[in-house]
């Protein structure tokens, strides 16, 4: 093959790679939203482990696509109540054995939620990603691509990095790695027990394991995922959440 067709084949090539196969923001978003529709319902057990202490909560979590979210723990029973409630890009806590709601600041999205590896900031920005950091893409192997995310001049975020793991053609996320301003990798999330909902691939158990404590962790396993169900919309609101308290 002449040199100049072989340079038209392979950048006819990488335009179908990176092109119509790879859409990066439609793999991100649905990447960040899988456990998302319409509406949504899940029963999870999360699973925290530090160096000094460990904890198990049920939780159920309850969505309205991607802007409304609220997540009550129902065991144990001492912690029963404790919900968490996002609207857009605020948050609130209700903390029953006080009877108070409290909102999040914005100084504390970085925080951790409920004593996990998860932060604020991922359940306020999580599903948003496409829309707060750049996309770029590079292909690994023939069977994954990474997607790079930057963060965007004017979003403020916690992650000053985050790379996808996608595994192809199936287009869904088997790891995400996490890193601070500095590029140091942070934590890294890995997804299993994919199962298929509605037409997509839907992973029911997440860790997230911290880079400088490996044997620490926070484990979140879907026990029960139902898509686009009735709910009723006035559940996401504060003054909702004391009436869900017992």
């Amino acid at each position: 093959m002449a040199p100049l067709l072989k340079i038209v084949f392979i950048l006819s090539n990488l335009s179908f790679l990176y092109g119509e196969e790879l859409n990066l923001i439609d793999i991100i978003r649905d990447v960040e939203t899988q456990h998302l529709a319409r509406t949504s319902y899940a029963k999870t057990r999360m699973i925290i482990k530090k160096r000094s202490w460990s904890r198990e909560m049920v939780m159920s979590m309850y969505g309205e696509g991607r802007d409304k979210f609220l997540a009550r723990i129902e065991e144990p029973v001492k912690d029963r109540g404790l919900t968490s409630l996002k609207i857009k890009q605020e948050m609130w806590n209700y903390m029953p054995n006080i009877d108070r709601t409290m909102k999040v600041p914005s100084s504390l999205m970085g925080d951790s939620w409920m004593g996990s590896h998860f932060t604020n900031d991922d359940l306020i920005k999580g599903d948003k990603i496409e829309e707060l950091y750049s996309l770029k893409s590079t292909r690994k192997q023939t069977d994954l691509a990474l997607i790079e995310a930057m963060p965007k001049p004017d979003s403020a975020v916690v992650w000053g990095k985050i790379l996808y793991h996608i595994k192809l053609p199936e287009k869904v996320a088997t790891e995400v790695e996490y890193f601070d301003e500095d590029f140091v990798l942070v934590r890294k999330m890995i997804l299993e027990g994919f199962r298929e909902m509605e037409g997509r691939l839907i992973p029911m158990q997440m860790r997230i394991v911290p880079i400088d404590s490996p044997e620490e962790s926070t484990t979140v396993i879907y026990e029960d995922l139902q898509l686009n169900l009735p709910l009723d919309s006035r559940m996401f609101s504060v003054q909702a959440l004391k009436r869900r308290k017992n």
